[in-house]
């Protein structure tokens, strides 16, 4: 319609995708909402639910999350799933819905509510953008290692694990995804050929976005230490596995190397928390006075002078910045799971792993300033952006490719209002 206005099948069109239910396995806080792209479908006028079956897949977490007094995003269309039957209710309530964007794991809670939704016609959306690089290969070994992962939590949990497989491997053709978004070259590969590919980036390189429209700030002469939140971190609870580290001993370790770092490069130190990390409720200071900042890693990365880490996605702020990098280990790291994964990450850029429990007067600190910009553009294609998507949030691609693929031709619409565009 050339004046701009209303087709007569809007309303039909917009009454069958103007829904999208979001599905996640991990408390909805405020940092969620951001980085989930909530807003921006509310935005563009879409109804969105999210549905948190956290506390039925997880009960561990949710009620730690509960206890620990940390605040739930206040969103109407919040829906903390702690039954069946309220997750019948919100089925009942859908009528119709085009898309779910799943961001849950594949566990058994909701490897059923994905198979429910695609039942009724839903479209599964996938994000495949936390690719990271993986010891060995990942295909061919990761179920043996798995498997040794689950037998050594115990016959209970062991067991379980093994149900969650076969119950994968059972749904697996029913629950495909219709539409997988990627970042970068890896996630493309892992993906598979028989569902839709949508090119973009993953969710740090939205801050990317959004920080290179802020003033520029001169760099600081100082390191920053990319904190894990290996002690306490969550994800262990997930798992049910042991944390690979202790406070006793990790932190020494790590405040000794960084005041050596201080002392040879001539540098100040920050500590860039992790995002979920709760030290401001915990004693002692376990960072020994060396300054601590929540919810800056970005900011703190692009204008420090060199990154020391471990194997955090964070260091992708580092490649987009063309920072050195300093990948770092303690014993106990280097003993568990944790140090193949360093080893690997290190190995992309072509460094060494410098463990902090060792004899840190033969490193050469200064040599490991260096830094190999091709290894960086490479890494930033394999697993940051893929090459040529567009420049601008995650969520805009997502919501752009949605809309335009459910835009009407007349085979799509009813023989009433196929005439009425033929008329128009």
């Amino acid at each position: 319609m050339e004046d701009g206005g209303s087709h007569p099948c809007d309303e039909w069109r917009w009454s069958k995708m103007s829904k999208v239910v979001y599905l996640i396995d991990q408390p909805l806080d405020e940092r969620n909402y951001d980085r989930f792209g909530i807003q921006a479908w509310i935005d563009r006028g879409w109804d969105v639910e999210v549905w948190d079956l956290t506390s039925l897949a997880y009960p561990r977490v949710w009620q730690n999350y509960i206890e620990s007094g940390r605040k739930l995003k206040e969103f109407e269309g919040h829906f903390p799933i702690t039954s069946k039957s309220q997750l019948e209710h919100r089925y009942s309530s859908l009528a119709r819905i085009g898309y779910f964007i799943d961001l849950t794991s594949d566990n058994y809670c909701s490897i059923r509510v994905k198979m429910r939704l695609i039942q009724m016609g839903a479209i599964r959306v996938t994000c495949a953008i936390g690719s990271i690089p993986e010891p060995g290969d990942g295909q061919k070994f990761g179920f043996v290692r798995k498997s040794k992962k689950a037998i050594a939590k115990g016959p209970i949990k062991s067991f379980k694990w093994l149900i969650d497989a076969f119950v994968r491997k059972v749904a697996a053709p029913f629950t495909k995804p219709g539409l997988v978004v990627v970042s970068g070259e890896k996630s493309i590969r892992s993906a598979g050929n028989d569902c839709g590919i949508l090119k973009a980036h993953n969710l740090d390189y939205d801050i990317f976005l959004r920080l290179a429209e802020s003033r520029s700030v001169l760099a600081g002469e100082y390191a920053v230490f990319i904190d894990q939140d290996y002690c306490f971190h969550s994800d262990f609870i997930y798992e049910g596995t042991p944390f690979f580290v202790t406070p006793e001993r990790y932190f020494p370790a790590i405040c000794n190397g960084l005041r050596k770092i201080s002392d040879v490069l001539e540098v100040d130190l920050r500590i860039a928390t992790h995002p979920r990390s709760s030290y401001q409720q915990r004693t002692p200071d376990y960072f020994e006075g060396i300054p601590v900042e929540y919810g800056r890693s970005a900011e703190l990365i692009r204008n420090c002078k060199v990154v020391v880490c471990h194997d955090s996605t964070a260091i992708q702020f580092a490649v987009l910045y063309g920072k050195p990098i300093i990948f770092v280990i303690t014993d106990e790291l280097h003993s568990s799971p944790g140090g193949e994964l360093i080893a690997k990450f290190a190995s992309v850029f072509g460094k060494s792993v410098i463990n902090l429990d060792g004899d840190l007067v033969k490193v050469d600190w200064r040599k490991e300033l260096r830094v190999d910009s091709q290894k960086y553009t490479e890494y930033k294609n394999k697993y940051i952006k893929t090459d040529g998507s567009p420049e601008i949030p995650l969520w805009d691609i997502v919501i752009n490719h949605i809309e335009k693929a459910e835009r009407l031709t007349s085979t799509d619409l009813p023989a009433q209002c196929a005439s009425a565009k033929v008329g128009g």
